[in-house]
């Protein structure tokens, strides 16, 4: 049985790939520009012709790739095993910030309460903080430097 060939569909914004998706078709991996274009680009047409008419038009610094690759392609890739996290709902205005921070701690309860300790400590320093807003778009804060 031959193995069935996977089309990439990438959005990239300038070095960053915003947008990936694998799909069974060439139609299907299209479509699934468009539909990312209509959700986070406030794109509003109907077709992959149309998405790239509208990016050139509005001078926009997105890259839209659809290319083949077969299954054998994929023999060395390993898949990341690391903390996904996604943009918030689409409700006006929601806005999710992600807070990292590394602790030693023998448990996960200890660390939990360490790190709670340290974000409600008046005398911390301030942190650095991702903002993921409504279209996905990360945003860097250093909190240090706002004050």
């Amino acid at each position: 049985m031959k193995n069935k060939s996977i089309w990439m569909a990438i959005v990239t914004d300038g070095n960053e790939v915003v947008f990936n998706k694998g799909c069974q078709s060439k139609q299907k991996a299209e479509k699934a520009i468009v539909e990312y274009l209509q959700k986070h680009e406030d794109f509003d047409g109907a077709d992959f012709g149309e998405a790239c008419f509208w990016i050139g038009e509005n001078d926009l610094r997105l890259d839209l790739m659809v290319f083949e690759m077969e299954a054998k392609d994929f023999d060395d890739v390993q898949l990341h095993s690391g903390l996904l996290i996604q943009p918030p709902p689409d409700e006006k205005d929601l806005c999710r910030v992600v807070y990292a921070i590394d602790v030693v701690a023998g448990s996960a309860l200890k660390a939990a309460t360490v790190t709670y300790n340290i974000m409600t400590d008046p005398d911390s320093l301030a942190p650095v903080l991702e903002v993921i807003g409504q279209k996905g778009r990360i945003t860097k804060i250093d909190l240090s430097k706002c004050n």
